[in-house]
């Protein structure tokens, strides 16, 4: 198995914390259906470019273009990342989706549970990895489910960290659990994210010769 040189590109300290974790620690399905590490397929490399985010709730819609604006920069095999919360009584429509990054940095923690009024709503954490290899664009999901806190708890302020309570979580925000020892472990277990980037890894072990650097 060929390992692959794959930009990041993230402007995220947490996020460049969590991929390290990731790579060593996380796995992927090979074309044999054996678990390996994603850190054997992939070399990751984090580029702190600048990308363009429309403004979309579609969160895939939204990654497929930011993942065009990196490869316009890096011209190398790279992949994007963004992350949103999608209300149970609002699945339908995805909502907030890819609104929820702005509508957080415009309220912060409790402005955004107060105005959407989602404390103790059930709700799904989706990450969207979107990956640009300079001939086609190729998007993958990762999905945990939870309910919204009734305040924000935790110190690590990644983001909805502080409100989100995964459903094997023991009740705690990802951000309580992270605050433990070898709690950012435990959250990356089943975090939305290390889902998307595992169904990344299982694709790129199948990529041989349709990409425009392989």
């Amino acid at each position: 198995m060929r390992r692959r040189t794959i930009y990041y590109a993230t402007r995220s300290a947490f996020k460049n914390e969590e991929l390290d974790i990731i790579s060593r620690e996380r796995t992927f399905v090979d074309l044999k259906r054996t678990d390996r590490s994603i850190g054997e397929l992939i070399e990751f490399k984090v580029s702190r470019i600048p990308t363009e985010e429309p403004l979309e709730i579609d969160l895939s819609a939204m990654v497929r273009h930011k993942a065009r604006s990196a490869y316009r920069t890096i011209l190398a095999p790279c992949i994007v990342e963004h992350a949103g919360l999608i209300l149970e009584m609002n699945q339908h429509e995805g909502f907030p989706g890819g609104l929820t990054q702005p509508m957080w940095d415009a309220l912060e923690p409790e402005g955004f549970l107060a105005r959407t009024g989602c404390a103790g709503e059930r709700a799904i954490a989706r990450a969207v990895v979107g990956y640009c290899d300079g001939k086609q664009t190729h998007t993958f999901v990762g999905e945990t489910t939870g309910t919204i806190a009734r305040a924000p708890r935790g110190s690590r302020e990644f983001y909805w960290d502080v409100v989100f309570c995964p459903d094997d979580g023991g009740g705690m925000t990802y951000a309580e659990m992270s605050d433990q020892p070898g709690g950012l472990q435990k959250k990356l277990a089943m975090s939305q994210s290390t889902k998307a980037i595992s169904a990344f890894a299982s694709f790129l072990a199948t990529q041989n010769g349709n990409g425009l650097f392989d």
